[in-house]
């Protein structure tokens, strides 16, 4: 695992150097153990390197036999010792052990149509000099992060802040990629919250040819179920053939492999097969004091069940806010999700231990886990009911519920789900999932601004449309996979680990897992009332039953009554009127509203004054303006 950055510029090498350093320097903690770079005529690349395989050998950045073919990549390709046995057979010589080679040579083969063969995380630059050509690679469900910009020449970075500091003088808010952002408390790729700086979209190149850029999409996939016939049985025994080879191939490694545990059937199961293959493997969790966000307990009861070395550490109040100042040393861009702090917590408890571990991150998208999917069965129902009854009886009575703190209380629940009942799927689902809609964002944003914000849904409605022919919860989970989980999940993961100096990996993300899942009929992922449905038939004799049966729990921390109390002094400084102001930004009149609501209990107001704080926090830290 690495950070990895570079250049294409006409600009002397001592300038393309400088600028090569510079980000380098921004990611440092992404690889503590070694630093390289290369300098071509107009183009540089450079990595820090995390060594995690082929330790000795494996300085970035590798070359081919004649050394006109180069690269620096971030990640792990698992079947890269297939893919070389076949290489070698083909005449390449390599001179590491690294999977990173495997790359250099299987484009030297096959170009790029070969990096769909990679089954992995991953995000390289790979410069060939005869062509001229710098190629920026993204993995098919974007597990490993890659940023670029075009404004002058391309510059790409593992991280958004590499980019920011080359020149932050030059870049400006970006309205539309702020508006997304309080929509769904992430910026759905390609855009970021910076104007002039893009994500590289998962599955995808990106080309410079000299002086022509283009993007060719390597990693293709249909959206239709498999159309065959296959009982629960047989599914079940391929389901768990796949999770074993998946977790086996992600325990190589040259260096100590642990587990971060919550107690939740998806990392349980990683833990499960983990310990087949590694009966002294370490696990870690986080536990709570307030007890409706505890998840302690099953953590426990799983790895003692299991027999594993299990590490667990308490978050409190008192580490939230330690934690909370070093938010956007770690946060490049700015993610709404409250669970990134106690995941870094958890990734530097790991790091006294191991230097890789195995994360659940995917498990309720490829077996559809959420409670929203069946929320989205009960829309349609409610819909069905009289006006009258829904508007006159229902929703009055649950908006007199008081509020209440817990973790996924009801009134929570309740009041979410008749907030965006009758919409459209698409904006439902974000609308649940998130903290702003479009006519709430109108009274945030000062008078005329976000008259020049275009469709905020955009992203979410082309996914739907292109799926059309899915019911409500399949569309939900389609854009959960194309979204939440590529520019939330597993954001958050890279981040939090990284600056850790750990590597996270995720096998329920492996190429095997994911197409097992495209085919599967979702009467499988679902069936009646039962979520994760062919998964826990699967585990119900592997784990305890209070594993199989728990209900979902999100891993939340208690931020309700932290605004209310603890907080409230640190939230209301960040959201004071000159600070506000000084923005120019957003209404304060309106900011006060949310707070003053939220702090006398008469709104549960977190999803919105969360991702305001986090931005906040954010702008004061890169000084990113409006043009």
């Amino acid at each position: 695992m690495c950070g990895i950055c570079g250049i294409y510029r006409h600009a002397r090498k001592d300038e393309l150097l400088a600028c090569t350093h510079t980000m380098l320097d921004a990611l440092h903690y992404r690889g503590p153990d070694q630093r390289g770079l290369q300098i071509f005529d107009q183009c540089a690349i450079g990595a820090n390197r995390l060594s995690i395989i082929d330790i000795e050998k494996g300085d970035q950045p590798i070359h081919n036999e004649d050394a006109s073919v180069w690269i620096v990549y971030n990640g792990e390709v698992y079947n890269f010792k297939e893919l070389r046995k076949t290489l070698i057979m083909h005449g390449h010589i390599f001179y590491t052990d690294t999977d990173t080679e495997v790359i250099v040579h299987l484009y030297e083969q096959e170009g790029i149509e070969g990096f769909d063969k990679l089954n992995g995380m991953f995000a390289f630059a790979l410069y060939d000099q005869r062509q001229q050509r710098l190629i920026l690679v993204r993995d098919r469900i974007g597990i490993k992060p890659l940023y670029y910009s075009l404004s002058d020449g391309i510059a790409f970075a593992s991280e958004m802040k590499a980019l920011i500091a080359l020149n932050d003088s030059r870049y400006h808010l970006n309205l539309f990629g702020v508006a997304q952002y309080l929509t769904h408390d992430y910026t759905p790729a390609p855009d970021t919250v910076v104007d002039g700086i893009l994500k590289l979209m998962p599955g995808t190149c990106l080309i410079r040819e000299q002086d022509n850029i283009y993007e060719n999409t390597f990693a293709k996939s249909s959206l239709r179920a498999d159309d065959r016939i296959k009982d629960e049985t047989e599914l079940e025994s391929e389901l768990d053939g796949l999770l074993f080879d998946s977790i086996k191939d992600q325990m190589v490694a040259d260096v100590p492999v642990g587990i971060f545990l919550s107690g939740g059937i998806d990392s349980s199961t990683i833990a499960y097969f983990a310990s087949k293959l590694d009966s002294d493997i370490k696990s870690f969790s986080v536990s709570f004091d307030e007890p409706s966000f505890n998840e302690g307990r099953y953590a426990v009861l799983v790895s003692k069940s299991l027999g594993l070395r299990h590490y667990s550490s308490v978050f409190t109040f008192d580490v939230f806010t330690k934690l909370f100042q070093t938010l956007t040393d770690f946060m490049d861009e700015p993610v709404a999700d409250p669970s990134l702090l106690p995941t870094y917590f958890l990734s530097k408890l790991a790091a006294e231990q191991v230097k890789v571990v195995l994360s659940g991150e995917g498990g309720d998208e490829m077996f559809a886990g959420y409670p929203t999917y069946m929320a989205h069965r009960f829309a349609s129902a409610y819909n069905v009911l009289p006006a009258f009854m829904r508007g006159d009886i229902i929703e009055p009575l649950i908006g007199m519920l008081p509020v209440s703190s817990k973790n996924f209380s009801f009134d929570f629940i309740a009041k979410r789900f008749i907030s965006a009942a009758s919409m459209p799927v698409h904006k439902r689902h974000i609308q649940w999932m998130a903290g702003f809609s479009d006519t709430e964002l109108n009274l945030l944003f000062k008078d005329g601004l976000f008259d020049h914000v275009r469709d905020i849904y955009k992203h979410a409605e082309t996914i739907s449309e292109k799926a059309h022919e899915l019911s409500d919860p399949e569309i939900a989970n389609m854009l959960d996979i194309r979204m939440y989980l590529p520019d939330d999940l597993l954001v958050k993961i890279d981040r939090t680990t990284m600056f850790a100096s750990i590597e996270s990996r995720v096998p329920l993300l492996d190429n095997r897992l994911l197409e097992f899942s495209r085919l599967l009929p979702f009467d499988y992922k679902i069936k009646g009332l039962k979520q994760k449905y062919i998964l826990k038939r699967l585990m119900k004799d592997k784990l305890p039953y209070a594993i199989i049966n728990r209900k979902k729990k999100g891993f939340g921390i208690p931020l309700t009554k932290w605004l209310q109390h603890d907080f409230r002094h640190e939230a209301e400084s960040l959201l004071s009127k000159d600070s506000i102001d000084s923005l120019g930004l957003f209404n304060v009149p309106y900011i006060d509203r949310l707070l003053k609501e939220h702090v006398s209990r008469s709104y549960d107001h977190r999803k919105k004054l969360w991702p305001i704080i986090v931005l906040m926090q954010w702008l004061q830290r890169y000084k990113i303006k409006l043009p």
